[in-house]
């Protein structure tokens, strides 16, 4: 069956799916009926399936006429904290975001100073802004 080329997702979808993505799912648009389905990463160690069961069903039982959306992977993540500190006019705490993310263990280093700082809400708005741009640039490759 041929997939039909463009998905016509609106602003509200493409804010979905990346908020999705972002707490850790794995997104599915259908074509046909422009829903979005969502379960978690079956890769986690710590993934049940019981609950989700019904929706990973549907989406394999109708695979063909769905798009699957990828949450970012760690490098790209990584990515995004760096940009976010480039981003900070000030130089001593973007000095020690950069010092945090180039030692051992980076996320919870960053997560530990962003969530005690002034910054917290600047970096959730950042973050979630690099994901709307994430879940744009996979709908551009799909329509390709």
């Amino acid at each position: 069956m041929h997939k039909p080329k463009n998905m016509t997702l609106n602003k509200k979808q493409i804010i979905e799916i990346a908020e999705l993505l972002d707490s850790g799912m794995i997104c599915f648009y259908h074509r046909p009926t422009g829903t979005i389905d969502s379960h978690p990463d079956p890769n986690d160690p710590y993934f049940d399936p019981q609950p989700w069961q019904d929706i990973i069903d549907k989406i394999e039982n109708d695979w063909d006429n769905y798009e699957r959306f990828e949450k970012m992977e760690s490098f790209e993540s990584y990515r995004v904290m760096e940009n976010f500190a480039y981003s900070l006019s000030d130089e001593s705490f973007k000095d020690r975001i950069l010092n945090a993310i180039s030692k051992r263990k980076p996320f919870q280093n960053f997560k530990n100073l962003i969530d005690y700082s002034d910054y917290r809400q600047n970096w959730f708005d950042f973050k979630n802004k690099a994901y709307i741009d994430f879940v744009k640039r996979q709908v551009e490759i799909k329509e390709k």
